[in-house]
């Protein structure tokens, strides 16, 4: 048998010729030169490509024991068998998340275990909170659990995070910290009530693990999204809308201007989407900041995703890779600040040393986003909702928007490009050059009125975010919304079962 593996983001094929009985049992494929991380599996009828989609008992035995199918290379990169929502039969080939199988051991007894409990104590089930990929400690996700801590200690909510992530040292003091992976985390995710992040709920289990009995608890459950940042300038995914079965059952909103955004543009009622300001501004201290010694100039370039899985050369050659090295080039005789940048790794590793030696390469081990920004004196960015913290932090903001035609098409943004809220843009007619220094000849201060408008876009400019969020959170019925859930899920298996049939 011949089947056609295609990816999903570029237009490679590739043939693989299978046992047909060993294929039919979903062993996986042993194709060790592929390269894009997604593909879906095609057969071939009359010279025309045809999705090849499971049955539905075939269905239940990849979503039950999705573990059995998959394979490691001999790179390090692991291949994934998956479905997708009708059925087809994909491939997801990615590094390795660190699921092995002695933690599919304990997560089977954890499943158990966790059901078996919510039967006979269905009743005051604890809250889980964790941010990016279970690693970091920085944002509001530890922010609403220290200020959690710290004010309601007998409330059992529990935070998620990997024991040789740098930010564990933090939390070694504190109760009711979670390491992820153990006994403890798989029992947790079955037993916990309520997820509480600024990532979506796959950052609490193993990044793309996306079948399983598992898999689906975390995917389906209700979960209070903390946010970045203030929605503006990139359009959020479609398992935010309001009428998925993915979609938090809290959005948090930092004033009137970002709420009509959610309930206009992703079908929230307001109720949904409650103004309480961030989690993690609850450790700026407005005042102090306005003192601080601002020496830096912080660039930050959003990455774009139509660049995910073409080659190092067509990366070099492509107009994103080709400005930002125009950019750093200017800012590598700046020598009124410290240029500070922070990219993402394949720029890193594409990018001259020589252009690299020159600024400050920033990474994780060197500290949390916040305390940078508590010592930059201008941001420089495109498209990040890095430039709402800097806003809020009245740090001046210049606007790089060099391809905002295409990423306006491609990912899309809930403002006017053309009309932007707040800081300098970059154009034909103002480079980067006499943007900063519009922004030196202010002393690096906000303008009269992007001071006076800051009251639009952040309702509150205090240290009460997280109480606020609290409230919210004690008032959710979560009872009622598992009831949502229940029902939405029993009604995509029967349309599941219907396709079957047919």
């Amino acid at each position: 048998m011949i089947i056609y593996l295609k990816s999903r983001t570029t237009d490679e094929i590739i043939e693989v010729h299978i046992d047909n009985t060993r294929f039919r049992t979903l062993v996986s494929l042993v194709v060790e030169d592929i390269s894009a991380p997604y593909y879906d599996v095609f057969t071939k009828v009359n010279d025309k490509l045809i999705p090849y989609r499971l049955g539905f008992f075939s269905f239940l035995k990849l979503f039950i024991f999705s573990g059995r199918y998959q394979l490691k290379l001999k790179n390090g990169q692991i291949i994934r068998t998956f479905t997708t929502r009708n059925r087809q039969l994909s491939y997801l080939h990615l590094s390795d998340n660190g699921m092995d199988k002695k933690m599919r051991k304990i997560q089977t007894k954890a499943y158990f275990c966790g059901k078996f409990v919510n039967l006979i104590q269905p009743f005051n089930r604890p809250q889980l909170a964790f941010e990016k990929l279970s690693e970091r400690a920085q944002e509001s996700g530890f922010a609403y659990f220290k200020y959690v801590q710290e004010h309601y200690p007998k409330e059992k909510l529990y935070f998620i995070i990997k024991r040789d992530a740098p930010d564990y040292a933090k939390l070694k003091a504190m109760q009711r910290v979670v390491i992820h992976g153990s006994f403890q985390h798989f029992y947790l995710l079955h037993r916990a009530s309520l997820f509480v992040s600024s990532e979506t709920p796959g950052h609490a289990y193993f990044w793309r693990e996306n079948m399983g009995l598992t898999a689906n608890v975390v995917r389906t459950k209700p979960y209070v999204f903390l946010q970045h940042g203030v929605l503006g300038f990139k359009k959020l995914d479609s398992i935010f809308y309001g009428d998925r079965l993915t979609a938090p059952s809290l959005l948090i909103t930092s004033s009137l201007f970002e709420q009509n955004i959610v309930t206009s543009q992703l079908d929230y009622d307001a109720k949904r989407a409650p103004i309480t300001g961030l989690a993690r501004w609850d450790m700026i201290d407005l005042a102090q900041e306005r003192m601080n010694n601002r020496d830096k100039i912080l660039v930050f370039y959003t990455w774009r995703p139509w660049l995910d899985d073409i080659s190092d050369e067509s990366f070099r050659a492509s107009q994103y890779f080709q400005h930002i090295k125009a950019t750093l080039t200017i800012l590598s005789n700046y020598d009124d600040k410290q240029v500070i940048l922070m990219m993402h790794p394949k720029l890193h590793a594409t990018l001259d040393q020589s252009l690299l030696s020159k600024v400050k390469l920033w990474t994780d081990n060197d500290g949390p986003m916040n305390e940078l920004l508590s010592s930059v004196a201008t941001v420089i960015t495109d498209y990040s909702s890095i430039s709402w913290e800097a806003y809020y932090r009245e740090i001046p903001v210049v606007f790089d928007m060099f391809d905002h035609t295409r990423y306006t098409d491609e990912v899309g943004s809930y403002i006017d490009l053309h009309e932007l809220p707040f800081g300098v843009k970059v154009t034909q007619d103002k480079h980067l050059h006499v943007a900063l220094s519009e922004i030196a000849e202010r002393h690096y201060q906000l303008t009269s009125k992007e001071l006076a408008d800051k009251t639009k876009y952040f309702d509150f400019q205090d240290q009460g975010a997280s109480e606020r969020i609290h409230r919210q959170i004690q008032s959710l019925d979560l009872s009622a919304i598992r009831r949502v859930k229940r029902r939405a899920l029993i009604s995509a298996v029967g349309r599941m079962l219907h396709r079957s049939n047919n």
